[in-house]
């Protein structure tokens, strides 16, 4: 990521459009970081590029079960972390056997958002957890396209 320009799907393209997301957007990372750190996450090079360019963004995306309808996605980590149990988050660790960092809400606020070390996003609700995407992009354009997720064991 960081200053390489990212690619995505027309919809996916026009659903970060609604939400001000530019290809140019750049914010200060500092204070999504901060309520991280405060929580006891360890934050890696990946978060703070993710932030950078989605930190705070907000809006509409597709309902996973339901054709035409809209649920609602934001990448802030604080409302995040209110609705996450570390502990839970720590038990995801141990299944993807690398560090994660909470990056945002899904689908109402029903499933996580969790960016890893290696840069792949996995969605987590209670016990279950997904692999959205293998990076940034695939997990964008799977979330925003409606695309089925892989079950993580």
């Amino acid at each position: 990521m960081g200053n390489m320009p990212l690619i995505f799907d027309a919809t996916t393209y026009e659903y970060l459009r609604k939400m001000q997301w530019t290809p140019h957007r750049e914010v200060l990372p500092a204070p999504f970081l901060t309520c991280l750190v405060a929580d006891g996450y360890t934050v890696f090079p990946k978060a703070k590029q993710f932030f950078q360019r989605f930190g705070g963004l907000g809006g509409d995306m597709p309902a996973y079960r339901v054709e035409g309808a809209l649920d609602r996605i934001d990448f802030d980590p604080a409302r995040a972390i209110a609705c996450t149990c570390r502990e839970t988050v720590r038990e995801y660790e141990a299944r993807v056997q690398e560090q994660l960092v909470v990056i945002g809400m899904a689908y109402n606020g029903h499933m996580v958002l969790l960016l890893s070390e290696s840069g792949r996003v996995y969605g987590g609700y209670d016990d279950h957890l997904s692999l959205i995407g293998t990076d940034v992009e695939d997990a964008m354009n799977n979330l925003f396209d409606r695309r089925q997720m892989v079950e993580v064991p």
